[in-house]
């Protein structure tokens, strides 16, 4: 099958070669590795630079590790249009992996695909760790039908979305506040909308109706309801029994007391402006649909406008955790 290039450069320790095979398409990648002299290095950094355009980025880990040039991550399909399939997919994946808006903003427009070994007519290249294992990502993703997830949970991080280190409750215990402005809250609605619809591509979504109401008379769990959605968790590999962090900052807003979320206790940084709850996921997924069917898909309200991004980060990482768990890529904070 033929070879493209995606513009995408993986530096992933210890650089040896990889490869992962999608649904349509497979990721490839070179070593990299350079064994020889400063001078036959030197001369090697030019080479790949005339190839590239730009400059390669040397990785060295010590005297016992040999240097090696991060590498192009190729795609092999069997036309472009398959390609570009898997360089979409990959963009999603390492947003996905980062929690944020890491790589190109828009994929269909900044990366231009392109058989192996034609010249490159425009500057495009992004560079960085964790590019082989946003590969293996969107392979297992492809493999599962689950490529649309995975676009809307990136689309998500693109309408609203913050770095992780914005929600360290020591370094940024406060950041968010409600905003005044309409273009905002409309972003922010659309990235919870999108994360929710992510999730529903998982088939994880909480599944209720008016003849079987997901709560009883009395505020609790209908244990039908409750029991079928752990079924689906369980089948898709999530831990039922491993809390959820729901991070609340500052005074309640509109949304909080309409509906607050049940708690099985503070996290251990919880203190002051800081009132993050763990919550069970199925609490977790039930919050997240009322949010999304009262909030955020129909008409705004006055208690749509107190959406924050704290909002949109619950949903977003509720999202991340089902998919990455699903595949085996979660690790609890």
């Amino acid at each position: 099958m033929p070879l493209y290039h995606s513009t995408i450069f993986s530096g992933d320790y210890p650089g040896t070669a990889f490869q992962a095979r999608a649904a349509a398409w497979g990721y490839e990648k070179a070593s990299g590795v350079f064994r020889g002299t400063n001078e036959q290095r030197n001369a090697e950094n030019e080479r790949i630079r005339l190839e590239r355009g730009h400059a390669p980025t040397q990785h060295y880990f010590g005297e016992k590790h040999p240097v090696f040039f991060d590498m192009e991550i190729m795609i092999r399909a069997t036309n472009e249009q398959r390609a570009r399939q898997g360089v979409n997919l990959l963009c999603s994946a390492i947003d996905i992996l980062h929690g944020c808006v890491m790589g190109f903003t828009d994929p269909m427009e900044d990366i231009h695909i392109r058989p192996y070994g034609e010249k490159q007519e425009t500057l495009s290249f992004f560079s960085t760790t964790g590019i082989t294992t946003a590969c293996r990502f969107a392979a297992l993703a492809s493999k599962a039908s689950l490529s649309y997830a995975m676009h809307k949970l990136a689309f998500s991080y693109r309408s609203a979305g913050a770095h992780h280190m914005d929600m360290h409750p020591r370094y940024s215990p406060r950041q968010f506040r409600v905003q005044k402005e309409p273009l905002t809250h409309v972003r922010l609605a659309n990235a919870v909308t999108l994360a929710y619809s992510a999730i529903e591509e998982m088939q994880l979504e909480l599944r209720a109706s008016r003849e079987n109401p997901s709560k009883l008379k009395d505020g609790s769990w209908n244990p039908v309801v409750r029991a079928e959605l752990q079924r689906r968790l369980l089948k898709a590999k999530i831990d039922i029994n491993d809390p959820f962090i729901w991070t609340l900052r500052g005074p309640k807003t509109r949304i909080e007391r309409s509906r607050q979320i049940p708690s099985i206790g503070k996290t251990k940084w919880t203190y002051g402006q800081v009132r993050d709850r763990n919550v069970s996921i199925v609490d977790a997924l039930a919050y997240a649909s009322w949010l999304r069917s009262t909030t955020t898909t129909h008409r705004f309200t006055k208690t749509s406008t107190s959406l924050t991004v704290y909002d949109a980060h619950n949903v977003q990482f509720l999202a991340r955790k089902l998919l990455m768990e699903r595949f085996g890529l979660w690790d609890r904070p």
